[in-house]
């Protein structure tokens, strides 16, 4: 994992005072959460559907007594009293409360962004004058990194039964999906076909009027009215999931207007 760079809460964690080693832990696929069903007097158990797991991110560093800016021990001060200074500095960073941005820097330049907290005790120990060393454990309870970039696709509908390819260039799903109609539609029908889901907005949207319906917030909103009740899905219980590559779509109940999809592509 060498040439990533990482920051938390805005701070960056790879300097000439203290930096990153490597990664050893939280980076690859997510664990899953849930387990499958043992049905009395028949083999095996019953597979049941799961959800990701939260994760752990751990990151190994090292801290010296030098500025984290030049390098250099400043003047006035000797090396082990800007080691204690900067382990001062890292101590309050890592010990903010709640979740905070947990910035990871791939080597094309690629950002990706997840909500961390430091959830175990950081101990420096130091194993020679003027520097130590130290682990960060940090807890991802939504355990995915999202682009900053956020992916925005149009189609314009041509007919009743309108389908296309939709790529979703995250390694994860996209559950978190903004989703606008533009009408004139009557009652449309949004599908992902290759994993039976469905996703229905019950009512008609004229030509000029537009309905956004939030698929991770589960909100439906046409104007200023809240329209939850006209949603229906199937599937899952997500309204709406993007499996990570290639997606065929259909959206039937148009007889123009558009449909717009809006998310943060998720990474493993």
């Amino acid at each position: 994992m060498s040439g990533q760079k990482w920051s938390f809460a805005g701070v960056d964690l790879n300097t000439k005072g203290w930096s990153v080693i490597e990664v050893p832990e939280g980076i690859g696929t997510v664990g899953l959460r849930g387990g499958n069903i043992q049905i009395p007097f028949q083999d095996g158990k019953r597979w049941m559907k799961k959800r990701y797991e939260e994760r752990v991110v751990m990151l190994p560093m090292w801290v010296r007594g030098l500025d984290s800016v030049t390098g250099k021990v400043p003047s006035g001060v000797s090396l082990d009293e800007q080691l204690y200074e900067n382990i001062d500095f890292l101590s309050r960073l890592f010990g903010k409360r709640g979740e905070h941005t947990l910035k990871r820097i791939l080597p094309d330049g690629t950002e990706r962004e997840a909500m961390a907290e430091v959830y175990k005790q950081v101990n420096f120990v130091k194993s020679m004058p003027g520097y130590a060393k130290f682990a960060v454990e940090f807890l991802l309870s939504d355990p995915f990194f999202y682009d900053i970039n956020k992916m925005q696709e149009t189609k314009q509908v041509s007919n009743a039964s309108y389908e296309w390819t939709h790529n979703n260039p995250g390694t994860a799903p996209a559950t978190d999906v903004v989703i606008t109609l533009n009408g004139p539609m009557e009652s449309p029908k949004l599908e992902c076909l290759g994993s039976n889901l469905w996703l229905q907005f019950q009512g008609s949207i004229g030509s000029g009027e537009s309905v956004v319906i939030n698929a991770g917030d589960f909100t439906c909103k046409k104007g200023s009215s809240n329209m939850i009740s006209a949603i229906k899905h199937g599937g899952d219980a997500f309204w709406f999931i993007l499996e990570s590559g290639y997606n065929q779509l259909r959206i039937s109940g148009a007889s123009g207007g558009s449909v717009k999809l809006e998310y943060y592509p998720a990474y493993f």
